[in-house]
């Protein structure tokens, strides 16, 4: 995303090993619950979000929503250079987020995101997908303009991806962006480091594509 969210265009090496689910702070709007969905760090299995009426009155009940944090459970890249590879994760990874992008003769890299069980459509639970920016000693950006699209597609789990299956190539509808210009990622930074990008109703799993939007200049990849 660099992050989930997207965030920014950094080469990260992530472990892979599972996690708990993070709480996020109690609301009380009356709406139905949200739950984030960020990349970049470890999978988590855990059910998304629980509801509770915290009020004895129907008529004035407040209905809390407790919601967690969910990790990707996979990251694969993919490499305009190997476009039918699809044995396995390319370059033996699960926890890798690259994006790549000088000119289309020299080569791009994307990354696809996916998160497993998460909650079912028919919780009519909301899956907001948030991209974290990575620590600064944790990140490799350059480029004058680093921002990556970032696209909704299905897939099932555990299911091979290939960059000829990168909808990127097709002008697909954008699910969101992620600013990597400089003054952006610090406006991020300055707000908790969270970039928020879209949100979707929850589907046990949900799969996102993220490649970079502009073409180099100058000689150095945007990355």
């Amino acid at each position: 995303m660099f992050a989930v969210a997207a965030q920014l265009l950094a080469a990260l090496l992530l472990p892979v090993a599972l996690s708990f689910p993070y709480p996020l702070l109690n609301t009380t709007t009356p709406v139905n619950a949200t739950c984030n969905a960020s990349s970049l760090m470890p999978n988590s299995s855990s059910d998304a979000c629980n509801t509770n009426i915290t009020s004895p009155s129907t008529a004035n009940a407040t209905i809390e929503f407790i919601c967690q944090e969910v990790y990707p459970s996979d990251l694969t890249v993919l490499d305009s250079r190997y476009p039918d590879y699809n044995t396995t994760h390319l370059h033996q990874t699960q926890g890798y987020f690259r994006l790549r992008r000088e000119l289309p003769e020299t080569g791009e890299i994307a990354t696809r995101v996916q998160f497993q069980n998460l909650p079912s459509k028919a919780s009519n639970t909301t899956c907001r997908l948030e991209f974290i920016l990575p620590r600064l000693d944790l990140q490799r950006i350059a480029g004058f303009n680093p921002t990556f699209n970032v696209y909704q597609v299905e897939r099932d789990t555990e299911s091979i991806a290939t960059w000829k299956a990168y909808v990127g190539n097709t002008g697909a509808e954008l699910f969101g962006r992620v600013n990597g210009e400089p003054e952006a990622l610090n406006r991020t930074r300055s707000v908790g480091g969270v970039a928020a990008i879209n949100e979707i109703i929850c589907n046990e799993t949900l799969t996102f594509q993220m490649g970079l939007a502009f073409n180099s200049k100058g000689g150095t990849p945007n990355y």
